[in-house]
């Protein structure tokens, strides 16, 4: 999958704005005032409650992408996807990776689909000099 472009991060932003926004609103309903007039101009403390409310459903959005986030990741482990691959898709390393998912099962099931070398248990075998 390819990086987003400047114009399609700055789309995105303003499409989770715009998301935000309404949660906001539609979280503030009962405290508007119903009689308020279409042009009324908001106050300075109505534009700070706003903004703040803005940053609570967003920390709260920004807590549910980081779930969404996770439970792909245990999506994409039960599927065969690694840790190599799980830190590609979020611009992380290996150990990255691994440190934030600790408990995915990818090492149990590579370690359970490893083979023993021919010879035996471990690689030593028998020697022939």
């Amino acid at each position: 999958m390819r990086d987003l472009t400047p114009d399609e991060r700055q789309d995105m932003r303003w499409q989770l704005r715009a998301i935000a926004i309404g949660w906001v609103q539609r979280l503030e309903e009962d405290e508007l005032d119903a009689g308020r007039e279409a042009d009324h101009e908001p106050s300075c403390a109505e534009r700070m409650r706003t903004h703040l409310a803005c940053m609570t459903v967003s920390e709260q959005m920004r807590g549910l992408l980081a779930e969404l986030v996770s439970a792909s990741a245990e999506d994409a482990a039960q599927w065969g996807a690694g840790y190599p691959q799980l830190g590609a898709a979020v611009g992380a390393s290996r150990q990255a990776a691994r440190k934030r998912w600790p408990n995915l099962p990818v090492a149990k099931r590579r370690a359970a689909e490893w083979k023993q070398p021919p010879g035996g248990i471990g690689w030593a075998g028998e020697s022939w000099v």
